[in-house]
């Protein structure tokens, strides 16, 4: 066998090239940092239970043996998750992990888990940092985290520097991207520094996969030399990280292999390469950018992510849960708030209970499906499912602590108190559930708190006055202050009219609307008061379903969104639409066709209101065959001219052709090279709304889904914008022992249509109230003695383009954190009222820490809302 020193000579030839006049090597004297960690799914490779015995077993308890037995032995765990598990089997080693994390030689990423960044809201976003870096913190005291891994997701949403950067977390380690450093911008101007090894086993694969270790040494030459003149350009220190990562692999002991490198590079080659060394990304990252010299490349915008199918269509009932989760959650919080706030007391507020319910809301990651996809996918809709329930029963537990503070007309036998967890008031239907059981044959009417009647209809069950009847009616609650409440009283009256004089179709008019109903879905709708026809009907109707072939994993090794196809295409207007209208009243019109398919039956429902200008379309999949390769979407298409898409993200809004990071991905490896420019990438993952305008005009619509298209995706498809929720697809995992996601069974969406002038600016609110409803308590106003007014608000912002998203209790004691965000991009002066007074006002980062005093009024403070800025303070009331 060749002696090392031979190898590394010719290695050095390799990298240096002949013996001539050359340039110094550029990592000569620097150093090769091996960043030792294990890219860890929460599942993907067995089920949970399986690889958290795996992360245990074969993961972290060697690299603490390790640690123990090396001095320089370095190991970095990508998440905090893994941390919880470990210290949930092993408590005992715990005083181990502390020793070497103070010593800077074991590392966990500063987030709980790796998620699809998009796929969650903006606060869910940041509870991965509470429950990554400040868990972290607490558990772990003297220690820092300050790098966050997502190695394996191909998407980086436009506000997650921001959050990471406030979070008190610089650096971000990702893949699936060009190799390189980077700052990766959020459009506030805050940033995080990037490293991409371009895909993350790439130099693991390549070097640990050598035949020799004189081999391994000359591609680990060859791997500094593809990097010097990337280096020189940026005046980048000779420091190479190193990434060492597969999936699910063991800790790597490379010490003998280091000790015969460096003792080479120490005997004096005059073309020596550079030192090898055990670190953590955060010590290596540290040291590249120690001088403040180094230039790195910067990126500023959304990545959007090209696995977005594998979560929300393939995952629907997981996704719905889990996105109303986070809005009980927040809505919950606030309310929470105020209750203790109103009682002077923090005591009963659940702590705890939110805490439980925030890990289950963020605890799915990016691994859905994969080896035993079955018992994961249930696992991981059973956290989306735990937290919706817990979030719904903590919400209605604090409004009716609210209500029952409220100093109610007595005159009247039952009090509705209807509550608004937005920060703008808000008009909007309520719907309302009473249980008549013991009163069979009393009637109702509905009156505010000043005498006037107010018109409501029954929905659903119509009222028939039997014993044990639950009756469900809905009403327009007017003008609800942000952020409060308003009451209403129910007191003895008539029946009012029900479904007995039918509306009339196929053609209705309100005061907004014409709307003309067809093969399909909507042929029409005329905007009255814009004069303006919002439905180009040429190839599909508003609303109207259609089905697609497939065909596709979701994730995997491909470079761009894998798109439907049109074997087995079929649509709504292929048959005879017989639209009937099954409710009317004072309130809303629903009209509705059915229509067997054969994957499904389709049920169609358009409801329109006499007094809220808005459009609801109501979808039902019923008893869906589960035909694997199957795709459901509606169509909008939207009547303009070279119209805008505009959809929110967590904590902003992306703009299509605007706000997307500027050309491709790049190259991840030498067979999977992402040269879609990101502009061109669709469908998309959406938050609670998506746009189409001209400027002048546009129409928005609230969204039940998390994924959504406009280009249409059919045969010669039309050149104008269709606005596309993507419902539900039925494909399979990637793993070559993944599930199929077939989802058999019903499905229900709703969707809510507002048609405004301008652009986005002016539909953001409504479509963010659509899936954020108004919420309704029943009260027994003889059973209490309330001091609050019969309306109120908690707090009032008022800012351009600013919106809360949570008030909550500070984590380390009882003062009181606001968090919010600018999302209309301009500077704005916003000012905050709170109901209670103020004692001190502090600004912190994201996760509430670094305190920096701020003035306040009696009552409120104003801020400088910088354009695009989350901002988080921390409020001291007075008791």
């Amino acid at each position: 066998m060749k002696s090392y020193l031979a190898v590394c000579f010719a290695a050095v030839l390799l990298y240096g090239g002949s013996a001539q006049a050359q340039e110094t090597p550029y990592f000569k004297g620097g150093k090769i940092y091996i960043v030792n960690s294990s890219h860890q799914d929460i599942a993907w490779m067995d089920s949970p239970e399986a690889c958290i015995r795996f992360r245990d077993e074969q993961m972290i308890t060697p690299a603490l043996k390790h640690l123990s037995e090396s001095e320089r032995f370095c190991f970095s765990v990508e998440d905090a998750l893994s941390l919880r598990e470990y210290l949930e089997r092993h408590p005992d080693r715990h005083a181990d992990i502390l020793k070497y994390t103070q010593e800077g030689r074991l590392e966990w990423g500063a987030t709980n888990k790796q998620p699809y960044p998009s796929m969650y809201d903006g606060e869910a976003l940041i509870r991965q940092t509470y429950f990554g870096r400040k868990w972290l913190q607490k558990v772990l005291p003297g220690c820092d985290f300050r790098t966050a891994y997502n190695e394996d997701v191909p998407g980086v949403a436009m506000q997650l520097p921001q959050i990471l950067a406030k979070s008190g977390i610089p650096y971000y380690q990702i893949s699936r991207f060009q190799p390189g450093f980077y700052n990766w911008f959020s459009p506030d101007g805050s940033f995080v520094k990037i490293w991409s090894p371009g895909q993350y086993y790439n130099t693991t694969a390549y070097i640990a996969g050598a035949p020799t270790e004189e081999v391994r040494t000359e591609r680990l030459a060859g791997y500094l030399k593809d990097f010097e003149t990337y280096y020189r350009e940026r005046n980048i220190p000779p420091i190479r990280f190193m990434l060492y990562s597969l999936d699910a692999n063991e800790p790597t002991d490379w010490d003998t292999y280091m000790d015969g490198w460096n003792s080479e590079v120490n005997g004096g080659n005059p073309k020596g390469l550079p030192y090898i060394a055990y670190s953590t990304a955060t010590k290596v990252m540290d040291e590249i950018t120690a001088n403040g010299n180094a230039k790195f490349d910067e990126r500023r915008g959304e990545r959007p992510n090209v696995w977005l199918y594998i979560h929300g269509p393939t995952h629907q009932r997981a996704m719905k849960a889990g996105r109303e989760a986070s809005r009980l959650l927040t809505a919950a919080e606030k309310f929470s708030t105020f209750s203790a706030l109103v009682e002077n007391t923090f005591s009963d507020y659940p702590d705890k209970e939110l805490t439980e319910a925030w890990e289950a809301a963020i605890y799915p990651d990016h691994g859905w499906g994969g080896n035993k996809g079955v018992i994961t996918d249930r696992y991981f809709r059973d956290k989306f499912e735990f937290a919706r329930d817990r979030g719904q029963a903590l919400l209605d537990r604090s409004l009716t602590a609210i209500a029952s503070r409220i100093r109610f007309n007595k005159a009247y036998m039952q009090a509705v108190t209807v509550f608004n967890p937005q920060s703008w008031e808000r008009t909007d239907p309520v719907v309302l559930t009473l249980d008549v059981e013991g009163q069979p044959n009393t009637h109702y009417k509905l009156i505010d708190a000043n005498g006037n009647e107010i018109p409501y209809q029954f929905t659903d069950c119509p009222y028939t006055g039997n014993k044990d009847e639950v009756i469900t009616l809905t009403f327009v609650a007017e003008k609800v202050p942000a952020l409060g409440y308003k009451t209403y009283y129910l007191a003895e009256g008539e029946l009012p009219a029900g479904n007995t004089v039918p509306a009339a179709i196929p053609v209705y008019e309100n005061k907004y609307y014409r709307l003309v109903l067809g093969n399909g879905g909507i042929e029409s709708l005329y905007d009255k008061e814009l004069k303006k026809e919002f439905v180009r009907n040429e190839k599909f109707s508003g609303g109207e379903l259609f089905t697609m072939q497939s065909v596709g994993t979701g994730a995997g090794e491909f470079t761009d969104v894998e798109k439907p196809t049109m074997e087995g295409f079929d649509q709504l207007r292929n048959y005879n639409s017989s639209w009937q209208c099954i409710e009317t009243g004072a309130v809303r019109d629903v009209f509705q066709t059915v229509q067997p398919l054969k994957e499904t039956q389709a049920v169609l429902r358009i409801i329109m209101y006499k007094t809220v200008k808005r459009v609801d379309v109501e979808v039902d999949l019923n008893r869906f065959n589960g035909e694997n390769w199957r795709e459901f979407r509606l169509a909008f298409p939207v009547n303009m001219q070279k119209a805008k898409v505009s959809y929110e993200v967590p904590m902003g809004v992306i703009e299509v052709g605007k706000d997307e990071m500027e050309g491709a991905a790049g190259y991840a490896r030498s067979t999977l090279i992402y040269d879609t420019p990101c502009k061109d990438i669709h469908p998309r993952e959406v938050q609670d709304w998506f746009t189409a305008s001209d400027g002048k005009t546009g129409l928005t619509v609230s969204s039940d889904v998390a994924v959504f298209d406009w280009i249409d995706p059919t045969d010669h498809p039309a050149d104008y914008v269709i606005l596309q929720p993507i419902l539900l697809a039925s494909r399979k995992s990637c793993h070559g022992r993944g599930n199929y996601y077939l989802q058999p069974g019903n499905h229900h969406y709703r969707f809510s249509i507002y048609t405004h002038t301008g652009d986005w600016r002016n539909g953001y609110r409504r479509g963010t109230q659509g899936h954020q409803s108004l919420k309704a308590v029943v009260s027994d106003t003889r059973k209490q003695q309330g001091f609050l007014p019969e309306q109120q608000s908690f707090g009032t912002l008022t800012g351009q383009g600013a919106v809360v998203s949570t008030i909550k209790k500070c984590e380390d004691d009882d003062s009181v954190i606001l968090r919010y965000y600018n999302i209309e991009g301009n500077d704005a002066e916003v000012t905050f009222n709170l109901f209670k007074d103020i004692q001190s006002l502090s600004h912190t980062n994201m996760i509430e820490e670094e305190p920096s005093a701020l003035q306040s009024a009696q009552s409120g403070f104003s801020y400088k809302l910088g354009h695009h800025a989350i901002e988080t303070f921390k409020i001291e009331t007075k008791k």
